[in-house]
């Protein structure tokens, strides 16, 4: 079959003779007969085009912008003049023909069209014309050189052009040029050869795309080397520099699912390309599935019987023209043929496409990190798997752990070599993004620490600071991760190891927290304290006493730093609070004068906190150890452990004491709790500090101190100071008036109006002669807890009403440990809990029990009939015990 062509660079019109040689394709020409003679064209140069190609471009690029407008119907002239010096004519050239696996609905061609369609002869002729052409500039464009030129970012005049494509046609090659380019005629024309995806098609393949390059990130984007360049890298993503997921959905790596697959070989000439056309083609329905390193068929049977390998695997790419009854194909091209899959939606054939994508390119990261032996070619392309897998809209396990495996395995195989810290640190650098946005393991974590300690100043910092970030506020137990905590430690040792270390530290605490009033990470404050309680730990353990100061503490008192610099929050002071409770210091870190200077500011900021949840972890704990049961004993005056002057010790003694005396702890089962710790009241009250004497006073008046010689003491630490006289002579007169009014007798009942307050009470008490008040009501008033203070006065009281009131556990606590002759209790529609509730049952009196409409649970209330077995009536209606 031979045809006669006109050669000129345009595309040809159904007016022309073609002449076609189906056996001769070696150099991509075209051989063509004009009317007169016949000659051999080849390609224009770069240097006879100047009018279509933008300003900038290489040559092999000037060379596809000529191809685009060849392959098109261009009415631009961007051929080479003739020999004879004549432009060809632009003449409209024919109409476009289609794929060859494109289906064309005939209903939708007009009237013209029709008969040339369905003129087998004319097809053919431009089929094999365009058949010729495509393969020849197929061949140019698959050059890598070329490839790689088509999809780095171009920048020029300050305007950034970006050629994303990741299909190997070359209809989509050329598309993005002329969009780069800004070629609105030939584009529009271009896109009738190749015209776009639909919005479903996936993304462009990441196996031949080249994200934007991370080389460009200002390191005020990360955790920097001093305060200044110290900034949160939250959010990280959006910053323009750092690579994203394309936008759209986001997917579960595919592992098993049900497409239709269809096979066929790639063909040489227009005969076998019609013989294997798509209505010749043979579909087979498989249950494939995705394997480390092959996909196979559940029923290994015709097309799939084999295995096939992601190694033999050259392209993978969507099909973005299609048939309405197969038009969910993905397609892979392997040297002989290729094979379409077809799935039942687009969602599942991208979930597909993208899954495929993932373990070709990370089988081979694998093959490649780890068997290249040049240190520049392992930095380039280990950055290209970071901007690979920052891309991938892929969501899974895998995608989180085969890529940090891959840098593992990079840092642990030359862990002996003499340079590998210098490896080490950029290894790191380059993977900076990938660690910003995934967990590290724990082997990773151990080999960053051991980065850290080789080489803290020259440790990269900003890299470092993501994953230790991460690892506080994702961390649940440092039991199950030592490796994650060692990391942390070492990070912040090398932090502490440059100049500005301490305000390198303090920022680094700043950050961790965040901007917000309260930390948006729950676990970050108890990591970050239980690391620095650890090291200092660590470091205290073996030391002995007395203790000496030396240069090599410097190393550890930087996370005597971070519990004082985390209590300059307040959300954070309440953990840390908590986390030194059971006094989880050894002896010798407190016997240290520097690190104990720290811990006393802590215990300050603890003790002049309003909140309950702050101060009482001075108290002792319930769990605490045995030696030293409390913040209290381990900075008593008569014994200190915490090495500080005394009288600044006594200072921070008292200020507990005082916190704890002013708000939770004012009770009498507290003072006893600490009878035992007389001398330091004693001592501190001999200072005339105002909490100490007030509570040598409540022990008289409340009978804590037992034993005469117990309360001489007590009355001549009082007696030994001006403050302290004026404070006894205070106790003794209300001791008298005490006397007095029992002594006179007055009322035995009394019952309040609906308006009293504690104010009222507490009038009416320190004015009238209650002495002998035995029956008290304040159903329906305002009266809360702090009318508490004022009821216990009375020692002769039997029956207390407090129904609809706010009086709450402290309240109720207070009362029964004071009131021991009471009777009946009535605390109906009242907000007591199992906490105030469970103290009545130190009142071995009580015989009448009202606790309707109360927060009484069912195993509070049987603790509560156990221990007071002698209660004969109870209300417990509209309770959970009920």
């Amino acid at each position: 079959m031979n045809f006669v062509i006109d050669c000129s660079l345009r595309m040809p019109s159904y007016s022309q003779k073609i002449n076609v040689d189906l056996n001769s394709n070696e150099n991509g020409a075209i051989k063509t007969d004009d009317k007169n003679k016949k000659e051999e064209r080849k390609y224009a140069s770069a240097e006879n085009i100047s009018n279509s190609a933008p300003v900038g471009l290489s040559p092999n690029q000037i060379i596809a912008f000529a191809l685009r407008d060849f392959l098109g119907a261009s009415s631009t002239v961007v051929s080479a003049l003739d020999n004879e010096g004549e432009q060809p004519s632009q003449s409209n050239a024919g109409p476009t023909l289609p794929y060859i696996d494109e289906h064309v609905d005939d209903a939708t061609q007009s009237e013209e069209e029709q008969p040339l369609a369905r003129d087998t002869d004319d097809v053919l002729n431009n089929a094999a014309c365009r058949l010729r052409r495509w393969k020849a500039a197929s061949r140019k464009l698959r050059r890598p050189r070329i490839i790689d030129n088509l999809c780095v970012n171009d920048v020029k005049e300050g305007v950034s052009k970006t050629n994303n494509s990741g299909h190997t046609d070359l209809a989509d090659r050329l598309r993005s040029l002329a969009a780069a380019g800004n070629m609105s005629a030939s584009a529009g024309e271009l896109l009738s050869l190749a015209p776009p995806p639909p919005a479903a098609t996936a993304p462009p393949s990441p196996g031949c795309l080249l994200s934007p390059s991370l080389a460009d990130q200002s390191s005020a984007e990360y955790f920097g080397s001093s305060p200044e360049c110290c900034t949160d890298s939250v959010g990280l993503e959006n910053t323009p520099g750092a690579p994203v997921p394309p936008p759209g959905p986001r997917y579960k790596l595919a592992t098993e699912g049900t497409l239709r697959v269809c096979c066929f070989q790639h063909t040489r000439t227009v005969v076998v390309k019609i013989l294997a056309a798509k209505f010749l083609r043979r579909w087979e329905t498989h249950v494939l599935c995705l394997q480390e390193e092959y996909i196979v068929s559940k029923t290994p049977s015709g097309l799939l019987e084999q295995a096939l390998s992601y190694s033999c695997m050259q392209e993978v790419y969507c099909i973005s023209r299609w048939d309405s009854a197969r038009k969910y194909c993905l397609r892979i091209v392997m040297s002989l043929g290729s094979l379409l899959l077809q799935a039942n939606d687009a969602y599942t054939r991208d979930q597909w496409y993208h899954s495929i994508v993932w373990r070709r390119n990370m089988i081979r990261y694998k093959k490649f990190l780890t068997k290249t032996i040049r240190k520049e070619v392992v930095m380039k392309e280990l950055k290209n798997m970071v901007d690979f897998v920052m891309t991938t809209p892929l969501q899974d396990e895998s995608v989180t752990r085969d890529p940090l495996q891959i840098l593992t395995n990079l840092l642990s195989e030359k862990k002996e070599s003499p340079d590998w810290e210098e490896w080490a640190e950029n290894t790191t650098s380059v993977a900076a993004p990938l660690l910003a946005e995934r967990c590290a393991s724990g082997e990773l974590c151990a080999l960053l620490a051991r980065l850290c300690r080789r080489r803290p100043r020259a440790a990269p910092l900003p890299a470092l600071a993501p994953p230790v970030r991460r690892v506080l506020t994702r961390n649940v137990d440092f039991a199950r991760a030592p490796n994650a905590r060692q990391l942390v430690k070492d990070y912040i040792s090398a932090l502490s190891a440059h100049n500005s270390g301490a305000a390198l530290v303090r920022r680094f605490v700043e950050v961790t927290h965040g901007g917000r009033a309260s930390c948006p990470h729950p676990r970050a404050a108890p990591n970050l304290a239980a690391v620095a309680l650890a090291a200092l730990d660590e470091y205290y353990r073996h030391s002995t006493l007395p203790h000496q100061c030396d240069d090599k503490e410097d190393e550890v008192l930087c996370f005597a730093d971070i519990l004082e610099h985390m209590c300059e929050y307040e959300d954070w002071l309440v953990v840390v609070g908590a986390v030194l409770q059971p006094v989880p210091l050894c002896v010798g870190a407190m016997s240290c004068p520097r690190v104990a200077q720290r811990l006393a500011n802590v215990l300050g900021a603890l003790s002049r906190d309003q909140r309950c949840a702050a101060h009482a972890c001075v108290a002792p704990a319930r769990a605490a150890r045995s030696s030293p049961p409390s913040w209290l004993k381990a900075a008593a005056p008569s014994d200190p452990l915490l090495a500080i002057p005394q009288q600044k010790l006594c200072q921070l003694w008292g200020s507990m004491i005082g916190s704890l005396l002013h708000c939770c702890c004012k009770r009498k089962s507290f003072l006893q709790s600490l009878s035992k710790q007389l001398p330091d009241f004693v001592i501190v009250a001999l200072t005339e500090h105002e909490s100490a004497l007030e509570s040598l006073c409540l022990m008289l008046e409340w009978e804590v101190a037992s034993g005469e010689q117990t309360q001489l003491e007590i009355i001549a630490a009082l007696q030994g100071t001006e403050l302290g006289q004026k404070y006894y002579k205070d106790l003794c007169e209300r001791q008298q008036n005490l006397q007095r009014l029992q002594a006179e007798g007055g009322p035995r009942r009394l019952a309040l109006p609906v308006r009293a307050t504690d104010a009222d009470v507490a009038a009416l008490l320190d004015a009238g002669a209650l002495g002998n008040l035995e029956c008290l009501s304040l159903a329906f008033t305002s009266v809360t807890s702090a009318c508490a203070h004022h009821l216990i006065k009375l020692p002769s009281l039997r029956y207390l009403n407090l129904w609809a009131t706010k009086f709450g556990d402290s309240g109720v606590q207070l009362i029964a440990e004071h009131l021991p002759r009471l009777q009946v209790l009535n605390l109906c529609e009242t907000p007591v809990s199992d906490k105030g509730i469970e103290a009545l049952s130190g009142l071995s009196n009580l015989r009448r029990l009202n606790l309707n409409s109360t927060k009484l649970s069912a195993e509070a209330f049987q603790i509560l009939r156990q221990r007071l077995p002698q209660l004969q009536e109870y209300d417990i209606r509209y309770t959970e015990a009920w």
